[in-house]
């Protein structure tokens, strides 16, 4: 059955007809091709936010009216988001945290200190899935396909060398770069038969496809799955992290108020999951109004959204590799496995800072360029070797970063149309055929701008708060 809202989903969103000065000085409609490092919010859950305000107390120890109110939308969101990804509380626990990476490394602090081997990572992680196992237990890493995508065999291969010595398997549910989805469920089954836990980087996949952590006593169960809000329009600062009831079952690494059953002059009882690593005053409107997101989503027909960028992600794939000089990181033929609608892509001759700049600048677009906080994924699509990385890290820690190398990434959310897509097409075909029309200046960190700066921008605090009144 078709949702109501089905080809309507762009008025649910907030800001996304926001006019934006140009070269020339004019304005166009902005279009907002950058949703893979934040999405803009849901009306509703904007209004929510606003809503939800007046009515904002803390939550769980209150015996007022509005603490009361407030603990129940708070815990109402805590089983949203359960429902959402099939949680199964008897076994695992839902714990607001800030965002992914605060999740991330929360696991990774306590997987150091209870269980201490090592953490098995692949060359596609974010920064984020990366760093905090390298820095604690360590890692081992392996490395991809050619063409970048998830190596099953790499895994396997090193789960059977690693003879009971890494104790959990670290992949992202969907790359920030490429935008492949991992299989996931087949990634913990390796895992787990290996006698190791498994845990997703959700934060690109959620918002984008759908997940389903499994029963636990299904091989390919996920023990761990981290998301953000920010990424699923309702950017108000709060996060999840999923994970076993019987993970985090010592003292917390976030201690404070809430954690605690009792504290006596020399003992700690800690209270029981979530508040044991809720500690402090939680995010109450954050996760509040992630739950107002997620049901707004299902209401609006989360799985047709989906298809919608999926159809729009392979014409983008498609139509930037057809154009000459143009190369699509992993490829831009259809996809044998799921590919979320996201590209990066170079263009011959061009440093990818200078497209960016020369999209936002001449035609109204907004996307990102760089490596995307995954150094090793985005060399190894640029087919680095060894030396040309090492000589590039040389001259970074030297202060010079206008040479680091990058591609600019395209990235699609439910509101964004066909239409928004030629004109991002057209614009790309002609920076492509040497076709801008202003000219740049490359600044010491590697940022281009417009010869004589940016088009000003008025006090945006003031402004926001004129608007409001």
């Amino acid at each position: 059955m078709n949702s109501p809202h089905t080809g309507h989903w762009r008025e649910h969103f907030a800001g996304v007809d926001l006019p934006v000065p140009v070269f020339g000085g004019g304005t166009v409609t902005g279009i907002n091709f950058d949703n893979a490092a934040s999405t803009p919010p849901l009306k509703r859950v904007r209004d929510a936010v606003t809503g939800f305000s007046e009515v904002y107390s803390s939550v769980h120890r209150g015996t007022g009216y509005k603490s009361r109110l407030a603990t129940e939308a708070y815990e109402q969101a805590r089983e949203l988001m359960a429902h959402f990804l099939g949680v199964d509380d008897r076994s695992q626990v839902v714990i607001f945290v800030k965002g992914t990476t605060d999740a991330l490394n929360r696991i990774a602090a306590e997987q150091a200190r209870l269980d201490g081997r090592q953490v098995l990572v692949t060359e596609m992680e974010h920064h984020a899935d990366l760093l905090p196992w390298r820095h604690r237990s360590g890692h081992v890493m392996v490395g991809l396909s050619d063409d970048g995508h998830i190596d099953l065999d790499a895994i396997e291969h090193a789960l059977k060398n690693g003879e009971g010595k890494i104790g959990l398997v670290a992949v992202c549910g969907a790359s920030n770069v490429t935008g492949f989805v991992s299989p996931i469920h087949e990634v913990a089954e390796l895992a787990h038969r290996h006698g190791a836990l498994v845990s997703v980087d959700a934060a690109q996949l959620a918002p984008h496809h759908r997940i389903d952590i499994r029963p636990a006593n299904d091989p390919g169960h996920l023990d761990f799955v981290s998301l953000s809000g920010h990424k699923m329009y309702a950017p108000y600062g709060a996060g999840v992290l999923v994970a076993p009831r019987t993970f985090f079952a010592g003292a917390p690494e976030v201690m404070g108020g809430g954690a605690i059953s009792i504290v006596t002059w020399d003992d700690t009882v800690w209270a029981d999951l979530p508040d044991r690593e809720e500690a402090g005053s939680p995010n109450v409107i954050g996760a509040v109004a992630l739950g107002v997101a997620i049901e707004t989503l299902l209401e609006l027909g989360f799985d047709e959204m989906l298809r919608h960028e999926v159809a729009l992600g392979t014409d983008l794939h498609s139509r930037l590799s057809a154009i000459p000089g143009v190369g699509v990181l992993g490829g831009g033929d259809a996809p044998a496995a799921p590919r979320l609608g996201l590209a990066s892509f170079v263009v011959d001759g061009i440093h990818h800072g200078l497209v960016a700049a020369a999209l936002s600048h001449e035609w109204g677009i907004a996307v990102r360029n760089g490596c995307f906080c995954a150094n090793p994924y985005v060399f190894h699509l640029l087919h680095m070797n060894k030396q040309a990385v090492e000589a590039v890290e040389g001259e970074v820690t030297s202060g010079h970063r206008k040479a680091l190398p990058g591609a600019v990434r395209a990235s699609l959310a439910p509101y964004n149309t066909s239409e928004e897509l030629d004109r991002f097409v057209d614009a790309v075909t002609h920076i492509a055929r040497g076709g801008m029309r202003s000219t740049y200046e490359q600044a010491a960190d590697g940022t281009f701008s417009p010869a004589g700066g940016w088009p000003r921008i008025p006090s945006a605090l003031k402004t926001l708060v004129k608007t409001r009144k």
